[in-house]
């Protein structure tokens, strides 16, 4: 989820980045899942990390641009879409074209066959794939999410014009807080509307669709904004955060193992506890926050992008060169944290290149 905001400013906003990296992780849990070694609600990981990081984004975006003054205009919304492309699809690029490496192996890498090939790959190059029924997962599988993300990002600047014009009036949090619950309660009406539908594309890819999880995330950045000076430090301050902190990890946590029905489970399940999770974190006034700040799990969140990208390629083409072997319980543990490892290092060479933060989930 890529803003202007790439690593956070301050120190209060650092530990973002290390939710950003935990987030990946569950993503990783659900790809990696047939050499998962220890117990974890692995089916609906993935859909509560990628509704946390469509929130994410959000926030951010509201988070950075609250109060400063936004101009509206063609040239305006082509150069800030521009600036986002070259910061996520150089790696994305190489990624995809990467795959054709174990290309061959159709079952796995999900090709349906030559003749929807090159009509399926110029989906992938122009981000479009996620705006079709069928192909969204092929090549590098995670890319779709890119390509709804890119649909979003062009109502960030009308958006935010539009949200610092409310936020200056009197009573504006008002409007944002009756906003910000009319979105959610759209919401999860939309969810509950398309149950009868393929919900694996219409709730969990169709672009339109993340645009409630994603506005209130925008919202959510500017009413975060706008309170954090009026918050009173002190250690009865710390203390009640870290509580705060604690309790809304395990709710999200505890919501895994709870995701509902299935018009539930790609993103309404998840729209309480990252909002809970958010908010407590953003004002980052517990002793979780400051541990979070450390410059280790800060420069784990960093590369959060890099990772998420990295990551389906080496799982699949693993999966491609090892397809029938049958790994014991140490063996299992050994490829996971083979390709995770892999993936972290990986991650790390391309993010020192000096074109900047590039990431979209930064």
């Amino acid at each position: 989820m890529h803003t202007e905001i790439t690593t956070t400013n301050t120190k209060r906003a650092d530990q973002l980045q290390f939710l950003r990296f935990l987030a990946f992780f569950n993503v990783y849990i659900c790809h990696a899942e047939a050499w998962l070694f220890f117990k974890y609600p692995s089916s609906h990981c993935a859909a509560a990390a990628v509704s946390f990081f469509f929130m994410l984004s959000g926030l951010v975006t509201g988070f950075a641009y609250c109060g400063k003054d936004i101009h509206l205009g063609l040239a305006d919304e082509g150069r800030y879409l521009w600036h986002k492309i070259k910061k996520i699809y150089p790696l994305y690029l190489f990624t995809t074209l990467y795959t054709f490496l174990y290309a061959d192996h159709m079952s796995l890498v999900q090709l349906s066959g030559l003749s929807s090939f090159p009509k399926q790959l110029v989906r992938n190059l122009l981000l479009l794939q996620s705006w079709f029924p069928e192909g969204a997962f092929q090549y590098n599988g995670v890319g779709w999410f890119l390509s709804t993300l890119m649909f979003l990002s062009i109502f960030n600047l009308p958006v935010m014009y539009l949200l610092n014009k409310i936020n200056r009036r009197p009573r504006g949090w008002m409007t944002l807080l009756g906003s910000l619950a009319g979105l959610l309660f759209l919401t999860t009406a939309y969810c509950y509307l398309t149950k009868q539908l393929d919900m694996s594309f219409w709730q969990y890819r169709f672009p339109p669709a993340r645009m409630g999880e994603y506005l209130s995330g925008m919202i959510l950045g500017v009413l975060l904004r706008s309170v954090k000076p009026y918050l009173k430090q002190g250690r009865g301050a710390r203390l009640a955060f870290t509580a705060l902190e604690i309790g809304a990890m395990c709710f999200w946590f505890l919501m895994l193992s709870r995701p509902g029905g299935p018009w539930r489970s790609n993103i309404f399940t998840w729209l309480l506890p990252n909002v809970i999770l958010l908010s407590v974190f953003t004002c980052g006034m517990g002793w979780i926050s400051a541990l979070f700040r450390r410059r280790p799990l800060v420069c784990l969140g960093d590369i959060s992008f890099e990772c998420y990208l990295i990551h389906y390629v080496l799982i699949m083409q693993y999966s491609v060169f090892h397809e029938n072997q049958v790994y014991t319980q140490l063996g299992n543990a050994m490829v996971f944290l083979y390709c995770l490892g892999l993936t972290v290092l990986l991650a790390f060479l391309i993010h020192k290149f000096p074109r900047g933060n590039r990431g979209a989930l930064q």
